[in-house]
């Protein structure tokens, strides 16, 4: 028996074992010829008179009969694919043929000497090869197809002979009944020739055919897809109904789950034939008769396409409790907690993804957000220093760890981490450096009581603010201008920052209050109460975080010697609940400053 195994193509012999043609280097198992190879050592082992004792059984040396023919064969066969690999094709001719002598009915190997042949011999040559192959093997149908291919690739002298593709095709199919290669083979011959009709013919013939094999199915349906082309728009219901009906056999042939295989590509062709409810229905089949972890994957998607959030995420959930070693599938459970805002869960999978597969520096930055986001702080603290020994020059954990540490009230390891960032930054990554990054620093400098640094800091975020950002300017302007009134430091600053603030953003209600907050803390408490309640009217409803303009009226009207309206408004404050403990104590001293 021989085997030879090439990367192209594999022909088999008629004794038996196989030939493959191709462009690489043999891998050559020969039962028979092992011996002979080791003969031939021997032989030089003795002419180098090396002082070896000679081997006791010279028989053993021997071909098997019929060896020797084997072997010119694999001679010829390496010769020729050496003489095609350097583009000697003639050469290479007639090894091939040589090789094909020792078994014509090698249908892969007659093909490409076929080929070679009509190159170099004409046509008629190359159809003697490959009718002797159909002449010798009439029992199986690869010689048959591999004639009418040649027939129909490459075209008579005489445009009067016989189309013989075809001939050689229905003689196929007579003696091929229930061979589905042979059908779709036939099918798309016919619809490369423009006979649409003798090829939809064929597949309806195929149809009618009692066959129980579950891969007979499948191999029509893709050819029938050939046929019927499911990409047409107009006539796409038409064709999906021809084409189904295949499929359809299939998965009648192939019930249960140790079919699961046939039952999963059916559910892929309806997929990508975008026949979602089709596809859905089989993969929950599927998921309730075994459980089968493909077709969850699969229903999950499909759960989600059809805006079926609940269904999508139960079955991701089950996709990774069956598999919790799927990073793919730990990703996509992560997205989906974060879809719902439900970062908590979202984190601890998307860290479990790359404790399994790994991750570049953008996967920490983005798990630490997800922490953040999930306020677990002490997580993201430990998670940025396993980051900045990793990812040594990345200044993005540093700000992680500030705002971390900042939530955490730790005011100097946040401000340590800031500048930290802010060092790394500013040698290498210029694109960190921008309004809101100086933005957060500034007030994590204020909130650990360093408010001059800070004041500097929100002034370097004022500079760098795009002039588009019209926004963020603002905030900054009005949230520096507050700060300073707070202090009763630069009032003279304070109202110029809240002034351009305004100007830059009028009506808004945040900015009216410090505007009329710095006139109170001037001295102007009339315009200072026209400006206060004008806020309040641009608020449409009261909330908590509003308590704080109602309690700055109040302080007002205290100033202008009017105890009853400013515990009006004080009263109205404290029943808004505000949560800050600092504005509670105001309208508290406030109330009692006016009994």
């Amino acid at each position: 028996m021989m085997c030879l195994r090439f990367a192209k193509r594999t022909v088999r012999f008629a004794n038996g074992g196989a030939m493959s043609g191709g462009f690489y280097p043999l891998r050559v198992c020969l039962l028979g010829l092992m011996l002979p190879l080791c003969g031939g050592a021997r032989q030089s082992m003795e002419q180098a008179d090396l002082s070896f004792p000679p081997l006791s059984s010279p028989q053993a040396f021997q071909l098997q009969p019929g060896g020797e023919r084997v072997a010119a064969a694999l001679a010829h066969y390496s010769s020729a694919l050496q003489f095609e690999n350097t583009g000697k094709l003639r050469e290479a001719l007639d090894h091939y043929l040589a090789a094909l002598a020792v078994d014509p009915a090698n249908p892969d190997l007659a093909m490409h000497t076929a080929e070679l042949a009509y190159s170099f011999r004409g046509r008629q040559e190359a159809l003697v090869i490959l009718q002797k192959a159909v002449e010798i093997s009439p029992g199986i149908p690869e010689p048959y197809l591999n004639l009418a291919r040649f027939c129909a690739t490459y075209a008579p002298d005489d445009p009067f002979e016989n189309d013989r593709a075809r001939q050689t095709l229905e003689t196929a199919l007579q003696k091929f009944p229930q061979n589905a290669q042979v059908y779709g083979f036939a099918a798309v011959t016919y619809l490369t020739q423009g006979d649409r009709d003798a090829a939809m013919a064929i597949l309806d013939k195929a149809l009618g055919q009692t066959v129980s094999k579950a891969d007979f199915w499948l191999t029509l349906g893709r050819a029938a897809q050939q046929v019927w082309p499911l990409g047409q728009t107009e006539m796409r219901e038409e064709h999906a109904k021809r084409v189904n009906a295949f499929y359809a056999k299939a998965l009648r042939s192939a019930p249960g789950v140790k079919n699961e295989a046939v039952q999963m590509e059916v559910a892929q062709y309806y997929l990508l034939s975008n026949q979602l409810e089709e596809a859905r229905a089989l993969c929950e089949k599927m998921v309730a008769q075994n459980g089968n972890l493909q077709a969850r994957k699969l229903l999950y998607r499909l759960h989600d396409a059809f805006g079926d959030k609940d269904k999508a995420l139960a079955e991701l959930e089950a996709v990774v409790q069956t598999d919790p070693h799927d990073v793919e599938q730990l990703r996509l459970l992560a997205s989906a907690y974060e879809a719902r805002d439900q970062f908590d869960k979202a984190s601890t999978y998307y860290e479990a993804a790359i404790q399994l597969g790994g991750g570049e520096g953008d996967d920490y930055l983005y798990l630490g957000e997800l922490m953040l986001r999930a306020q677990l702080f002490e997580k993201v603290v430990q998670l940025s220093q396993r980051s900045i020994k990793l990812f040594p020059d990345q200044a993005m954990f540093h700000v992680q760890a500030a705002l971390a540490l900042r939530s955490l009230q730790q005011w100097d390891k946040a401000i340590q981490s800031f500048e930290k960032a802010d060092s790394l930054a500013s040698n290498s990554q210029g694109e960190l450096i921008n309004h809101r990054f100086y933005f957060q620093y500034g007030m994590t400098l204020e909130r650990g009581g360093r408010h001059e640094d800070a004041g500097k800091i929100f002034e370097k975020s004022i500079t760098l603010t795009p002039k588009d950002d019209v926004e963020a300017a603002a905030n900054t302007m009005n949230y520096l201008g507050y700060m300073w009134l707070e202090l009763d430091r630069h009032l003279e600053k304070a109202g110029e920052l809240i002034r351009h603030a305004n100007d830059l953003m009028p009506d808004n209600p945040a900015y009216v209050d410090s505007l009329g907050w710095w006139l109170y803390k001037t001295g102007q408490y009339p315009r200072a109460l026209t400006e206060l309640q004008r806020a309040v009217g641009l608020i449409k409803e009261l909330q908590p975080e509003d308590a704080e303009i109602i309690e700055h009226i109040g302080q007002v009207y205290l100033k202008m010697h009017e105890p009853t309206k400013a515990r009006e408004y004080f009263e109205k404050a404290r029943d808004l609940q505000p949560a800050d403990e600092k504005v509670r104590s105001r309208i508290e001293d406030g109330l009692k400053a006016t009994e």
